[in-house]
């Protein structure tokens, strides 16, 4: 019986010890964990580089205009619109070309979304918008348009300017 009791505690022990030592991870292992990761930024979406648009041809494709935002804070724009598409928050800056807004545009675009490490409360970011921040913009020909949530959201607008 003794022999039994003994040969019982030895299988929990091993049964408990196992789990451990699987556990355990090597030095080369620490490294990978402790390493920290960046999450991969999508490319910005630019099409239609060639062409100029104005701010009736955004509306002309189901975008309802709301109110123009100041644009004095943001270097080259011609001007600023908020609305909406779909249901979601739409802001269109209007630039004078395609290089001008990528040029010009996408820093002050990539601080609103978060793309560029922003101050996520809009403090300093150097921008007047109705929304707070976007989660991801585009770039059509010489506008920027920053979307709400998701580039798909936005994307039937994307594929219909200029159409």
């Amino acid at each position: 019986m003794h022999n039994i009791k003994f040969l019982l505690l030895l299988v929990v022990l091993a049964a408990i010890s196992i789990p451990v030592v699987a556990c355990g991870s090597s030095n080369s292992d620490e490294s990978v964990s402790d390493s920290v990761v960046e999450p991969e930024i999508d490319a910005v979406q630019m099409t239609l580089p060639d062409s100029v648009f104005t701010i009736d041809d955004v509306a002309a494709v189901g975008w309802k205009k709301s109110k123009e935002l100041s644009s004095e804070t943001l270097p080259g724009v011609i001007s600023v619109w908020y609305g909406f598409y779909q249901q979601r928050d739409v802001e269109v800056r209007v630039y004078e070309s395609h290089e001008t807004a990528k040029n010009l545009g996408t820093g002050p675009a990539d601080d609103v979304t978060g793309r560029g490490k922003p101050d996520r409360t809009g403090e300093g970011a150097g921008f007047v918008s109705t929304r707070m921040s976007y989660s991801t913009y585009a770039i059509v020909g010489n506008l920027i348009l920053m979307c709400e949530l998701d580039i798909e959201d936005c994307q039937g607008l994307l594929d219909g300017i200029g159409r």
